[in-house]
């Protein structure tokens, strides 16, 4: 009798934990490749990241229907959907069925969705809400897809295309269905009664720029966000779906670039400070989840060693892309006059080598011979990811910063470790049982109704 009473007592309590309100207004936030480390990195880096401190923290495991390894396109179906598909395949089964999405599900309760994210907006993971394609590269299929499905509004640096394709054309198609499309911040408007595609300033790159590289006046995620909020929020009173993700996390661990991560959490972070300042308002309404598709790069703090040097990684001024792109302009400018000086200038200058990082002798020989190689007999050899190509010097000096920082990268591709889960608002308790990320979904229609 004794244990039936605790289990009542017990269930009571979580109930009263879960709140008596139904969440009216989801917000749903994924950082792509964002496993523990990279957020208590910047945490480290920043002394504070919001959603840390969110009431609820568990662990899912993101394992695929055929690999202990998923790719974004698979957990982002199973984030989507609650269902698990092979990595490639992308809201489908190979049996060619579609499980439907909770956006897809909220939109046929009458509430309003949305997805934004700081790379392409048909990429795989704001895709994996609306599209249903064999695999995830099809692109001129999934920017039809988002086109023509019932996403009320789409925010993303811009359409990524197939061969043969340029973005105009899906921008051509969109405006044609009277699918509103702007560009920036600057032109951006909250529009009543029409569906809108909200695209960077600068739609000729297929991401936006590295939080670290961001010039003022730029596109930003948290822009994105914030047009986001205002549309769902004056066009569907009855409530709103939102999935924004900080995608960037996850080219900046490909890159093994620590500095350029633990700015694109602290990117994230400011999307979900905005919706943080929304469940001020609409406490008893609001559900916050921040998640991962899977976690990048094997990262870990420590390295061997009992202190971090957050410090170390400040005194990085640019992303390994920018750093790269900088060496070889210098090339391109004094032809083959670069001196060393000229390079150790430059790497004093971005990355505080030689300054705030100290270089010993043996390590200068290391950059010395990597600047002989690349300048003086034009090595072509070349340190690839999956989302840039930069030199080999690049590569050593960045490496260098994360070595010295106690930050290290296993590898450039993804882990099937567990990644983090942070929630807070209305009937945040029933995520605690969540502890896989097919969970997510499905207590998130449970908690709100969409599925039923």
């Amino acid at each position: 009798m004794k244990k039936i009473v605790t289990a009542v007592l017990a269930l009571f309590i979580l109930c009263s934990q879960a709140g008596a309100q139904t969440p009216k207004y989801v917000f749903y936030f994924i950082g792509d490749g964002m496993g523990l480390s990279q957020a208590y990195a910047a945490k480290a880096f920043y002394g504070d990241v919001n959603f840390m401190n969110f009431p609820v923290q568990g662990f899912i495991s993101t394992v695929s229907a055929n690999s202990l390894v998923t790719d974004s396109s698979a957990a982002g179906t199973a984030l989507a959907t609650g269902v698990k598909i092979k990595n490639s395949a992308l809201g489908m089964d190979p049996d060619g069925n579609s499980p439907r999405t909770i956006a897809e599900f909220a939109k046929s309760k009458g509430y309003g969705v949305g997805v934004a994210t700081s790379v392409g907006v048909n990429h795989a993971t704001p895709a994996s809400f609306y599209g249903h394609v064999p695999n995830r590269n099809l692109y001129d299929q999934l920017a039809d897809q988002l086109i023509d499905s019932r996403m009320d509004f789409a925010a993303g640096s811009t359409f990524l295309t197939g061969k043969g394709s340029k973005p105009q054309m899906f921008i051509d198609k969109a405006r044609e269905k009277g699918i509103e499309v702007f560009f920036g911040k600057d032109e951006y408007k909250t529009v009543k009664g029409k569906r809108v595609i909200y695209l960077s300033s600068n739609p000729a790159q297929q991401a936006l720029s590295y939080a670290i590289d961001r010039r003022n006046g730029e596109t930003k995620l948290a822009d994105f966000t914030e047009g986001a909020i205002d549309y769902l929020y004056s066009n569907f009173r009855k409530g709103f779906f939102l999935m924004v993700e900080g995608g960037k996390i996850d080219y900046a661990c490909h890159a093994n670039d620590a500095a350029a991560c633990v700015h694109e959490v602290a990117d994230l972070a400011e999307s979900v400070q905005l919706a943080l300042n929304f469940y001020k308002q609409h406490p008893n309404e609001t559900l916050i989840i921040v998640t991962a598709d899977h976690e990048t790069g094997g990262f870990t703090m420590g390295a061997g060693a009992y202190e971090l040097h957050p410090d170390f990684l400040a005194s990085q001024k640019v992303s390994k892309d920018v750093l790269s792109a900088k060496i070889a302009a210098l090339r391109m400018t004094k032809k083959d006059d670069v001196s060393w000086n000229d390079i150790k200038n430059l790497l004093n200058r971005e990355l505080g080598l030689w300054g705030t990082i100290p270089v010993n002798k043996i390590q200068e020989k290391v950059f010395t011979q990597l600047y002989k190689d690349l300048i003086l007999d034009n090595s072509g050899a070349v340190d690839e990811n999956l989302y840039s190509k930069n030199d080999l010097l690049t590569k050593a000096a960045i490496d260098y910063v994360n070595r010295t920082a106690m930050t290290t990268f296993a590898f450039g591709s993804h882990s099937g470790i567990p990644v983090p889960v942070y929630v807070i608002g209305a009937k945040s308790s029933n995520f605690k049982d969540c502890h896989d990320n097919t969970d997510i979904p499905k207590t998130i229609l449970s908690v709100t109704g969409w599925g039923r």
